[in-house]
């Protein structure tokens, strides 16, 4: 009876962390717990970041010319790739950063190559 009551209190301890831990599991959850159309209060301007398998913000407005940096805060290989073909990264290894130059107007789908039904975007650049 005692292993039984420790184990109990073990699973009831384990769930109260994850429930205070920003743990989600909904459609609007995105990289660092923000909504997925916010960047966190602490992510340089024209930033994504890529963090549990989730770009974050989803969309990103930008002005024409403007540099986009890709950052890898996730602990597995990430991508960002125009659906279109107009960029491709490449390989944003775990704590990388790639960047990105917007030169034209218009509104660019993208993924990650390794995750693209979970991870898409849109930059849109006025």
């Amino acid at each position: 009876m005692h292993k039984t009551l420790h184990l109990v209190g073990i699973i009831g301890f384990s769930t109260f962390l994850l429930a205070g831990s920003g743990c989600r599991n909904d459609s609007s959850y995105s990289a660092g717990g923000y909504g997925p159309n916010s960047t966190p209060p602490n992510a340089p301007p024209n930033t994504v970041l890529m963090a549990n398998a989730a770009f974050s913000p989803i969309t990103l407005t930008v002005s024409k010319n403007t540099i986009v940096t890709w950052t890898n805060n996730d602990g597995i290989v990430h991508t960002s790739t125009s659906d279109s073909g107009v960029w491709d990264t490449g390989d944003i290894p775990p704590g990388g950063s790639k960047t990105t130059t917007f030169t034209t107007t218009g509104t660019f789908r993208f993924h990650c190559t390794y995750h693209a039904s979970m991870m898409s975007g849109t930059v849109v650049v006025q």
